[in-house]
Protein backbone atom coordinates (compact mmCIF):
# COMPACT_ATOMS: atom_id res chain seq x y z
CA UNK A 1 0.00 0.00 0.00
CA UNK A 2 1.37 3.26 -0.77
CA UNK A 3 0.13 6.71 -0.05
CA UNK A 4 -1.03 9.16 -2.16
CA UNK A 5 0.03 13.46 -1.77
CA UNK A 6 -2.32 14.78 1.09
CA UNK A 7 -2.83 11.54 2.98
CA UNK A 8 -3.47 11.81 6.76
CA UNK A 9 -2.03 9.50 8.98
CA UNK A 10 -2.06 9.17 12.93
CA UNK A 11 0.90 8.33 15.36
CA UNK A 12 0.65 6.84 18.24
CA UNK A 13 0.62 9.96 20.25
CA UNK A 14 -2.79 11.40 18.86
CA UNK A 15 -0.57 13.54 16.38
CA UNK A 16 -1.98 13.96 12.70
CA UNK A 17 1.04 13.71 9.51
CA UNK A 18 -0.20 14.49 6.12
CA UNK A 19 1.69 13.40 2.77
CA UNK A 20 3.14 16.29 1.06
CA UNK A 21 5.75 14.34 -1.06
CA UNK A 22 7.80 11.01 -1.96
CA UNK A 23 11.00 10.69 -1.21
CA UNK A 24 12.37 7.49 -2.37
CA UNK A 25 11.09 3.65 -2.46
CA UNK A 26 13.51 0.91 -1.50
CA UNK A 27 12.58 -2.86 -1.02
CA UNK A 28 10.87 -2.50 2.65
CA UNK A 29 8.75 0.54 1.74
CA UNK A 30 8.50 3.75 0.82
CA UNK A 31 9.93 7.26 2.38
CA UNK A 32 7.57 10.66 2.21
CA UNK A 33 7.91 13.76 3.40
CA UNK A 34 5.34 14.59 6.13
CA UNK A 35 4.28 17.67 7.86
CA UNK A 36 2.86 17.46 11.57
CA UNK A 37 -0.29 19.44 12.93
CA UNK A 38 2.57 22.49 14.36
CA UNK A 39 3.65 22.93 11.12
CA UNK A 40 6.91 20.90 11.76
CA UNK A 41 8.41 18.45 8.79
CA UNK A 42 9.47 14.71 8.78
CA UNK A 43 10.32 11.83 7.12
CA UNK A 44 7.77 8.94 7.29
CA UNK A 45 9.41 5.82 5.87
CA UNK A 46 5.78 3.64 5.32
CA UNK A 47 6.27 -0.20 4.84
CA UNK A 48 5.10 -2.49 2.13
CA UNK A 49 3.29 -5.36 4.99
CA UNK A 50 3.56 -8.33 2.53
CA UNK A 51 7.61 -7.44 2.67
CA UNK A 52 7.55 -7.89 6.61
CA UNK A 53 7.97 -11.45 7.90
CA UNK A 54 6.07 -10.61 11.40
CA UNK A 55 4.86 -7.29 11.19
CA UNK A 56 3.47 -7.05 14.61
CA UNK A 57 7.15 -8.40 15.71
CA UNK A 58 8.55 -5.55 13.62
CA UNK A 59 6.56 -2.74 15.01
CA UNK A 60 7.07 -4.44 18.98
CA UNK A 61 11.18 -3.36 17.62
CA UNK A 62 11.19 -0.52 16.68
CA UNK A 63 8.81 0.26 19.44
CA UNK A 64 11.43 -0.88 21.88
CA UNK A 65 14.47 1.11 20.13
CA UNK A 66 12.17 4.35 20.03
CA UNK A 67 11.84 4.21 23.67
CA UNK A 68 15.71 2.93 24.28
CA UNK A 69 16.48 6.42 22.30
CA UNK A 70 18.90 6.96 19.47
CA UNK A 71 22.77 6.04 20.40
CA UNK A 72 24.14 8.78 19.22
CA UNK A 73 23.30 12.19 17.45
CA UNK A 74 24.73 10.70 13.92
CA UNK A 75 21.65 8.25 14.11
CA UNK A 76 18.15 9.56 11.92
CA UNK A 77 16.43 7.50 14.57
CA UNK A 78 12.57 6.48 14.49
CA UNK A 79 10.25 9.15 16.65
CA UNK A 80 7.02 7.53 16.63
CA UNK A 81 5.12 4.48 15.48
CA UNK A 82 1.93 5.47 13.39
CA UNK A 83 -1.43 3.67 14.19
CA UNK A 84 -1.71 0.63 12.19
CA UNK A 85 -3.96 1.09 8.47
CA UNK A 86 -5.13 -1.73 6.36
CA UNK A 87 -2.52 -3.96 7.46
CA UNK A 88 0.76 -2.19 7.76
CA UNK A 89 2.01 0.99 9.43
CA UNK A 90 5.25 3.36 9.03
CA UNK A 91 7.50 5.95 11.84
CA UNK A 92 8.50 9.21 11.41
CA UNK A 93 12.34 10.57 11.48
CA UNK A 94 13.69 13.51 11.29
CA UNK A 95 14.66 14.88 7.72
CA UNK A 96 18.54 15.49 6.18
CA UNK A 97 19.45 19.06 6.56
CA UNK A 98 20.54 20.76 3.80
CA UNK A 99 24.59 20.16 2.64
CA UNK A 100 24.76 16.16 3.06
CA UNK A 101 25.22 14.35 0.30
CA UNK A 102 24.86 10.35 -0.10
CA UNK A 103 27.66 8.68 0.22
CA UNK A 104 27.46 6.76 -2.82
CA UNK A 105 27.62 10.19 -4.65
CA UNK A 106 31.72 10.53 -3.32
CA UNK A 107 31.63 6.72 -4.71
CA UNK A 108 30.94 8.01 -8.33
CA UNK A 109 33.24 11.21 -7.87
CA UNK A 110 30.04 12.90 -8.35
CA UNK A 111 30.52 14.83 -5.20
CA UNK A 112 34.23 15.57 -3.76
CA UNK A 113 35.49 16.24 -0.14
CA UNK A 114 36.42 19.97 -0.16
CA UNK A 115 39.54 18.53 1.81
CA UNK A 116 41.74 15.66 2.77
CA UNK A 117 40.98 16.86 6.61
CA UNK A 118 37.37 16.80 5.78
CA UNK A 119 37.87 12.73 4.27
CA UNK A 120 39.18 12.00 7.36
CA UNK A 121 36.74 13.40 10.21
CA UNK A 122 34.45 11.06 7.96
CA UNK A 123 35.71 8.48 8.42
CA UNK A 124 36.26 9.38 12.02
CA UNK A 125 32.74 10.15 12.86
CA UNK A 126 31.73 6.88 10.59
CA UNK A 127 33.38 4.96 13.44
CA UNK A 128 32.66 7.25 16.75
CA UNK A 129 28.98 6.34 15.85
CA UNK A 130 29.35 2.62 15.31
CA UNK A 131 31.45 2.35 18.78
CA UNK A 132 27.93 3.88 20.19
CA UNK A 133 26.05 1.96 18.30
CA UNK A 134 27.97 -1.34 19.72
CA UNK A 135 28.29 0.16 23.38
CA UNK A 136 24.58 0.45 24.20
CA UNK A 137 24.49 -3.10 22.75
CA UNK A 138 22.83 -2.64 18.79
CA UNK A 139 24.33 -4.10 15.76
CA UNK A 140 23.66 -2.48 12.67
CA UNK A 141 23.06 -6.01 10.62
CA UNK A 142 22.68 -4.30 7.33
CA UNK A 143 25.84 -1.64 6.88
CA UNK A 144 26.59 -0.94 3.06
CA UNK A 145 26.77 2.17 1.38
CA UNK A 146 23.23 3.55 1.28
CA UNK A 147 23.33 3.86 4.93
CA UNK A 148 25.33 7.36 5.01
CA UNK A 149 25.10 10.86 3.98
CA UNK A 150 27.79 13.20 4.49
CA UNK A 151 28.84 16.55 4.58
CA UNK A 152 32.25 17.40 2.41
CA UNK A 153 32.78 20.45 3.93
CA UNK A 154 33.56 18.95 7.32
CA UNK A 155 32.96 15.13 7.06
CA UNK A 156 29.68 15.51 9.53
CA UNK A 157 27.96 11.76 8.99
CA UNK A 158 24.66 11.23 8.90
CA UNK A 159 23.35 7.52 9.29
CA UNK A 160 19.86 6.35 8.23
CA UNK A 161 18.03 3.19 7.73
CA UNK A 162 18.45 2.66 11.60
CA UNK A 163 14.58 0.10 11.49
CA UNK A 164 16.52 -3.00 11.31
CA UNK A 165 18.95 -2.03 13.86
CA UNK A 166 18.63 -4.42 17.22
CA UNK A 167 19.98 -5.80 20.44
CA UNK A 168 22.11 -9.09 21.06
CA UNK A 169 19.99 -11.76 19.46
CA UNK A 170 17.44 -9.89 17.17
CA UNK A 171 17.05 -10.78 13.79
CA UNK A 172 15.41 -8.14 11.59
CA UNK A 173 15.60 -10.86 8.33
CA UNK A 174 17.69 -8.64 6.55
CA UNK A 175 21.46 -9.62 5.98
CA UNK A 176 23.01 -7.13 3.79
CA UNK A 177 23.99 -6.74 0.39
CA UNK A 178 27.24 -8.78 -0.31
CA UNK A 179 29.32 -6.45 -1.57
CA UNK A 180 29.38 -5.36 2.40
CA UNK A 181 28.28 -8.53 4.43
CA UNK A 182 30.92 -10.14 6.09
CA UNK A 183 31.76 -13.66 4.44
CA UNK A 184 30.50 -15.72 7.36
CA UNK A 185 27.16 -14.22 6.36
CA UNK A 186 27.83 -14.57 3.06
CA UNK A 187 28.02 -18.52 3.53
CA UNK A 188 24.74 -18.40 5.37
CA UNK A 189 27.45 -19.59 8.53
CA UNK A 190 26.18 -16.95 10.90
CA UNK A 191 23.75 -14.34 11.46
CA UNK A 192 24.56 -10.58 11.28
CA UNK A 193 25.92 -9.17 14.88
CA UNK A 194 28.61 -7.06 16.50
CA UNK A 195 31.66 -9.00 14.84
CA UNK A 196 30.39 -9.16 11.04
CA UNK A 197 29.25 -4.83 11.41
CA UNK A 198 33.07 -4.79 11.75
CA UNK A 199 33.79 -6.23 8.80
CA UNK A 200 31.00 -4.05 6.85
CA UNK A 201 32.91 -1.31 8.77
CA UNK A 202 35.80 -1.81 7.56
CA UNK A 203 35.06 -2.26 4.23
CA UNK A 204 33.07 1.30 4.07
CA UNK A 205 36.86 2.69 5.55
CA UNK A 206 38.48 1.36 2.64
CA UNK A 207 36.00 2.40 0.11
CA UNK A 208 36.14 5.69 1.51
CA UNK A 209 39.70 6.46 1.78
CA UNK A 210 40.88 4.16 -1.52
CA UNK A 211 37.85 4.92 -3.59
CA UNK A 212 37.29 0.94 -4.69
CA UNK A 213 35.77 -1.99 -3.05
CA UNK A 214 39.25 -4.38 -0.85
CA UNK A 215 37.57 -7.04 -2.53
CA UNK A 216 37.16 -6.19 -6.45
CA UNK A 217 40.25 -7.17 -8.21
CA UNK A 218 42.24 -9.14 -10.97
CA UNK A 219 39.55 -12.28 -9.97
CA UNK A 220 36.93 -10.29 -9.60
CA UNK A 221 37.18 -8.90 -13.41
CA UNK A 222 33.92 -10.51 -14.63
CA UNK A 223 31.25 -9.65 -17.14
CA UNK A 224 28.86 -9.01 -14.57
CA UNK A 225 28.18 -10.07 -10.90
CA UNK A 226 25.55 -12.50 -10.56
CA UNK A 227 24.59 -14.28 -7.34
CA UNK A 228 26.81 -17.05 -8.20
CA UNK A 229 30.19 -15.10 -8.55
CA UNK A 230 28.63 -12.75 -5.58
CA UNK A 231 28.88 -15.86 -3.42
CA UNK A 232 32.26 -17.33 -4.82
CA UNK A 233 34.00 -13.12 -4.35
CA UNK A 234 32.58 -12.44 -0.88
CA UNK A 235 31.69 -15.19 0.83
CA UNK A 236 33.51 -18.52 -0.62
CA UNK A 237 36.78 -17.65 -1.69
CA UNK A 238 37.20 -13.91 -0.85
CA UNK A 239 41.03 -12.13 -1.14
CA UNK A 240 41.88 -9.01 -0.22
CA UNK A 241 43.49 -6.90 -2.87
CA UNK A 242 47.07 -5.86 -1.54
CA UNK A 243 47.01 -9.74 0.21
CA UNK A 244 50.80 -9.39 1.12
CA UNK A 245 50.38 -13.03 0.09
CA UNK A 246 48.81 -13.40 -2.81
CA UNK A 247 48.90 -10.89 -5.93
CA UNK A 248 46.78 -12.94 -7.92
CA UNK A 249 43.52 -10.15 -6.95
CA UNK A 250 45.63 -6.96 -7.76
CA UNK A 251 43.91 -3.85 -8.87
CA UNK A 252 43.06 -3.89 -12.46
CA UNK A 253 45.08 -1.18 -14.10
CA UNK A 254 42.45 1.19 -15.78
CA UNK A 255 40.18 -0.13 -14.13
CA UNK A 256 40.47 -0.02 -10.41
CA UNK A 257 42.57 3.52 -10.45
CA UNK A 258 41.48 4.64 -7.18
CA UNK A 259 43.32 2.01 -5.38
CA UNK A 260 45.87 1.71 -7.47
CA UNK A 261 47.19 5.53 -6.97
CA UNK A 262 45.60 6.17 -3.59
CA UNK A 263 47.37 2.71 -1.54
CA UNK A 264 50.37 4.19 -1.62
CA UNK A 265 49.69 7.75 -0.52
CA UNK A 266 48.35 6.09 3.05
CA UNK A 267 50.80 5.21 5.87
CA UNK A 268 51.95 2.11 6.60
CA UNK A 269 49.87 1.92 9.84
CA UNK A 270 46.82 2.67 8.04
CA UNK A 271 47.67 -0.07 5.33
CA UNK A 272 48.31 -2.77 7.94
CA UNK A 273 45.05 -2.12 9.55
CA UNK A 274 43.34 -2.82 6.38
CA UNK A 275 45.66 -5.90 5.54
CA UNK A 276 44.86 -7.16 9.52
CA UNK A 277 40.74 -6.33 8.50
CA UNK A 278 41.01 -8.29 5.30
CA UNK A 279 43.64 -10.95 5.65
CA UNK A 280 42.35 -14.34 5.43
CA UNK A 281 41.67 -14.95 9.31
CA UNK A 282 39.35 -12.31 9.06
CA UNK A 283 37.90 -13.71 5.73
CA UNK A 284 37.14 -17.04 6.54
CA UNK A 285 37.31 -17.56 10.08
CA UNK A 286 36.29 -14.16 11.06
CA UNK A 287 39.49 -13.18 13.26
CA UNK A 288 41.63 -9.99 13.46
CA UNK A 289 38.76 -7.65 12.88
CA UNK A 290 39.52 -4.33 14.51
CA UNK A 291 37.32 -2.92 16.93
CA UNK A 292 36.20 0.69 16.99
CA UNK A 293 38.36 1.88 19.37
CA UNK A 294 41.14 0.78 16.99
CA UNK A 295 40.07 2.22 14.36
CA UNK A 296 39.64 6.18 16.13
CA UNK A 297 43.08 5.62 17.32
CA UNK A 298 44.68 4.70 13.43
CA UNK A 299 42.07 7.57 12.35
CA UNK A 300 43.08 9.87 15.38
CA UNK A 301 47.04 9.45 14.10
CA UNK A 302 46.45 9.77 10.39
CA UNK A 303 44.64 12.77 10.90
CA UNK A 304 47.72 14.05 13.21
CA UNK A 305 50.35 13.57 10.23
CA UNK A 306 48.18 15.75 7.60
CA UNK A 307 50.51 18.63 6.69
CA UNK A 308 51.36 20.45 3.32
CA UNK A 309 54.25 18.72 1.80
CA UNK A 310 57.78 21.50 2.57
CA UNK A 311 58.39 21.66 -0.91
CA UNK A 312 55.22 21.14 -3.33
CA UNK A 313 53.21 22.16 -0.57
CA UNK A 314 50.47 19.71 -1.49
CA UNK A 315 48.54 17.62 1.48
CA UNK A 316 50.48 14.38 2.08
CA UNK A 317 50.41 12.23 5.42
CA UNK A 318 53.59 12.01 7.24
CA UNK A 319 55.36 8.59 7.63
CA UNK A 320 57.72 7.21 10.43
CA UNK A 321 60.99 8.35 9.07
CA UNK A 322 61.91 9.91 6.40
CA UNK A 323 59.67 9.28 3.22
CA UNK A 324 59.22 10.48 -0.46
CA UNK A 325 55.95 13.13 -1.33
CA UNK A 326 53.53 10.88 -2.95
CA UNK A 327 53.25 14.18 -5.20
CA UNK A 328 56.68 15.60 -5.81
CA UNK A 329 58.78 12.52 -5.24
CA UNK A 330 61.11 15.14 -2.98
CA UNK A 331 62.23 13.47 0.32
CA UNK A 332 60.23 14.47 3.89
CA UNK A 333 61.99 13.51 7.34
CA UNK A 334 59.84 14.87 10.70
CA UNK A 335 62.50 16.03 13.61
CA UNK A 336 60.77 13.46 15.56
CA UNK A 337 57.25 12.25 17.58
CA UNK A 338 55.80 12.89 20.07
CA UNK A 339 54.98 9.53 21.92
CA UNK A 340 51.77 9.06 24.06
CA UNK A 341 51.46 5.77 25.71
CA UNK A 342 49.22 3.22 23.71
CA UNK A 343 46.01 2.81 23.56
CA UNK A 344 43.70 -0.14 22.29
CA UNK A 345 47.14 -1.54 21.96
CA UNK A 346 47.52 0.79 19.04
CA UNK A 347 50.78 3.37 18.76
CA UNK A 348 49.60 7.15 19.64
CA UNK A 349 52.25 9.66 17.34
CA UNK A 350 52.25 12.87 16.27
CA UNK A 351 54.70 13.43 13.89
CA UNK A 352 56.94 17.13 15.20
CA UNK A 353 57.23 18.29 11.23
CA UNK A 354 55.17 22.19 10.86
CA UNK A 355 51.68 21.99 10.60
CA UNK A 356 50.90 18.84 12.13
CA UNK A 357 48.47 19.03 15.25
CA UNK A 358 47.72 17.94 18.27
CA UNK A 359 44.36 17.59 19.18
CA UNK A 360 42.05 17.25 22.44
CA UNK A 361 42.09 13.49 22.15
CA UNK A 362 45.95 13.38 22.48
CA UNK A 363 45.41 15.62 26.06
CA UNK A 364 43.06 14.19 27.48
CA UNK A 365 41.99 10.20 28.19
CA UNK A 366 38.14 10.64 27.41
CA UNK A 367 37.93 13.97 25.25
CA UNK A 368 34.48 15.28 24.60
CA UNK A 369 35.94 17.02 21.71
CA UNK A 370 38.53 14.99 20.55
CA UNK A 371 38.93 16.32 17.09
CA UNK A 372 39.16 19.77 18.39
CA UNK A 373 42.61 21.71 17.58
CA UNK A 374 44.87 21.64 20.90
CA UNK A 375 48.46 22.79 19.57
CA UNK A 376 49.99 23.36 16.53
CA UNK A 377 53.94 22.34 15.81
CA UNK A 378 55.77 25.57 14.40
CA UNK A 379 59.06 24.91 12.21
CA UNK A 380 61.66 27.80 11.30
CA UNK A 381 65.35 26.72 10.53
CA UNK A 382 67.05 24.63 13.57
CA UNK A 383 63.85 25.01 15.46
CA UNK A 384 60.80 23.42 16.69
CA UNK A 385 57.90 24.99 19.00
CA UNK A 386 54.44 23.63 20.14
CA UNK A 387 52.15 26.31 20.23
CA UNK A 388 49.79 25.80 23.30
CA UNK A 389 45.89 26.18 21.47
CA UNK A 390 43.83 23.76 24.69
CA UNK A 391 43.59 26.69 26.98
CA UNK A 392 45.48 24.55 29.93
CA UNK A 393 48.62 25.17 31.19
CA UNK A 394 51.44 22.62 30.56
CA UNK A 395 54.65 21.64 32.24
CA UNK A 396 57.81 21.18 30.07
CA UNK A 397 61.11 19.40 30.56
CA UNK A 398 63.85 19.45 28.95
CA UNK A 399 66.26 16.71 29.13
CA UNK A 400 68.49 17.99 31.75
CA UNK A 401 65.53 18.32 34.15
CA UNK A 402 65.04 22.20 33.67
CA UNK A 403 61.42 23.09 33.42
CA UNK A 404 59.10 25.64 32.41
CA UNK A 405 55.19 26.68 32.52
CA UNK A 406 53.63 27.52 29.03
CA UNK A 407 50.36 29.21 28.99
CA UNK A 408 47.72 29.38 26.89
CA UNK A 409 48.96 30.80 23.47
CA UNK A 410 52.53 30.34 24.65
CA UNK A 411 54.74 28.59 21.87
CA UNK A 412 57.55 25.77 23.66
CA UNK A 413 60.63 24.97 22.24
CA UNK A 414 60.67 21.56 21.78
CA UNK A 415 63.60 18.62 20.82
CA UNK A 416 64.61 15.04 21.33
CA UNK A 417 63.94 14.02 25.23
CA UNK A 418 61.66 16.40 25.48
CA UNK A 419 58.52 15.56 28.12
CA UNK A 420 55.39 17.41 27.97
CA UNK A 421 52.97 16.93 30.80
CA UNK A 422 49.16 18.58 29.81
CA UNK A 423 48.09 17.59 32.72
CA UNK A 424 44.78 15.53 33.53
CA UNK A 425 47.88 12.67 33.79
CA UNK A 426 48.80 13.12 30.08
CA UNK A 427 52.30 13.35 29.39
CA UNK A 428 53.85 12.70 25.84
CA UNK A 429 57.70 12.86 24.68
CA UNK A 430 59.43 13.69 22.05
CA UNK A 431 61.45 10.69 20.34
CA UNK A 432 63.91 10.36 17.31
CA UNK A 433 61.58 8.97 14.19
Amino acid sequence: MQLKRNQQILLRDGRCITVTDKLGIGGQGVVYKVSLDSGEVRALKWYFGEKLGNPETFYRHLDQNIEAGSPSPAFIWPEELTEWCNGTFGYIMPLYPQGYEGFSKFITARVKFRSIDAMVNAALNIVTAFMDLHNKGYNYQDLNDGNFSINPANGHVLICDNDNVGGHGFESGILGKARYMAPEVVRKEKKPDKLTDRFSLAVILFILLMGDHPLEGKRTNVPALTSKYEKRFFGENPLFIFDPKDESNRPVPGLHRNAIAKWPYFPSYVQEAFITSFSQESLQEGNGRLLEAMWKHVLMRLKASLVKCPHCHEAVFVETGEFACPACGKGIKPAGYIKFPKRANTEVLVPVIGGSRLFEYHLYENAKEEAKVAAHVLEKPGKIGLKNESGCKWTITAPDGSQAVKNPEDVAVIGDGFKLDFGHGVVGEVVKG
